[in-house]
């Protein structure tokens, strides 16, 4: 027999998913899945696709095998290996079947359909030396490093700038949300060389005291406009609002979708839970408590909504906002999430009085 709910389950049902997602958000590591592609021509197939979720395992091939543990030292959830037989593109759309948050390949033909696959389906990428003027992908530009501890790639320790792309593109989908890439000690590299000229939009690697690092924690993007903000440049900014937006959806798509009717009191609730997710990430640092993060009910849009729908402009724009928002549209819910990210604290300015 089929359960029947009050208006108070929407609630709750909602507020569980939500702490479920904050819970997984704010584990300290073991943040993303991170996959790595790599052109295989012994494959008998056209593609294939190994997992790893430990870092306890051998190959033959040893070059993949330090690549692989290199990606998986900053503690992705996950670190999923496609391999393709003949070229990356006539098998592109097998990558749509797999869920992953970060992605890069360790051929240097790919970096361009990389970068084209990251902003066509707003998924972060990591490529090597590409200026694509997206908040999606990012690009290392280093020429090449040395690696740390005796380890070699290809019988060298001497390394290219593509091969710094699993270790980086480990680190970036294992970096806690709370944190910065450039907090880390890349401890696999014992120098790194610099490239010709430091540009905007490329994740430059320097040597410090401490070993190599991380300079420029940012994608590409380097045109500013009404979607595209100067914040939208950092690392942390991105995948917070990432995560952000997944997460309402999620919530939204599994507790309420399709379950109850189109009311106000009913998109209430739901806010209500939204806005119990909003005060979580506060306590996370993810956004920032001193602001006054907020959700409600979209009224701009529905004014919009309705004038198009035919209904007489004047009338609409003369109602309240509360009016408005009680107006539901057919089966539409328009929210409104104004709310701060908090990036990582990147420079010091220190000044100093003498008398």
């Amino acid at each position: 027999m089929t359960k029947t709910l009050e208006l108070k389950d929407i609630l709750e049902t909602c507020t569980i998913i939500f702490r479920q997602r904050v819970a997984n958000l704010i584990k300290m590591g073991n943040k993303g899945k991170l996959l790595m592609i790599r052109k295989n021509a012994e494959l008998e197939e056209d593609f294939k696709v190994s997992e790893f979720k430990s870092a306890i395992f051998e190959l033959e091939n040893k070059d993949l095998e330090t690549k692989i543990k290199q990606a998986q030292k900053y503690s992705p959830s996950k670190l999923i290996l496609f391999e393709y037989k003949d070229s990356l593109t006539s098998v592109i759309e097998e990558l749509k079947k797999i869920k992953f948050d970060w992605f890069f390949s360790t051929e240097e033909n790919d970096q361009e359909s990389i970068a084209s696959h990251a902003k066509e389906n707003e998924i972060f990428a990591l490529v090597y030396n590409i200026q694509a003027d997206s908040k999606w992908v990012h690009s290392v530009n280093n020429p090449s490093a040395k690696l740390a501890n005796g380890a070699t790639i290809k019988n060298s320790s001497k390394i290219t700038g593509l091969d710094l792309l699993p270790m980086v593109a480990g680190l970036c989908a294992g970096c806690p949300y709370d944190m910065s890439i450039s907090g880390f000690t890349l401890t696999e590299l014992e120098s790194v060389d610099m490239p010709e000229n430091i540009i905007e939009g490329q994740i430059t690697l320097y040597n410090e005291e401490e070993g190599v690092r991380i300079a420029s924690p940012v994608n590409t993007l380097t045109t500013v406009s009404k979607n595209n903000t100067e914040d939208m440049k950092s690392i942390t900014i991105m995948e917070g609002i990432k995560r952000f937006d997944t997460d309402v959806k999620y919530a939204f798509r599994t507790g309420y979708k399709g379950k109850y009717k189109n009311k106000y009191d009913n998109q209430q609730l739901f806010i209500s839970a939204a806005l119990g997710f909003i005060n979580e990430l506060e306590k996370a640092d993810i956004l920032d408590e001193e602001y006054n993060n907020t959700v409600k009910i979209n009224t701009d849009r529905l004014r919009e909504l309705w004038i198009a729908s035919g209904k007489n402009e004047d009338e609409i724009n003369a109602m309240s906002e509360l009016d408005i928002a009680k107006l539901t549209f057919k089966k539409k819910m328009c929210l409104k999430f104004d709310v701060k990210f908090l990036d990582a604290i990147e420079a010091c300015e220190i000044e100093v009085e003498m008398y």
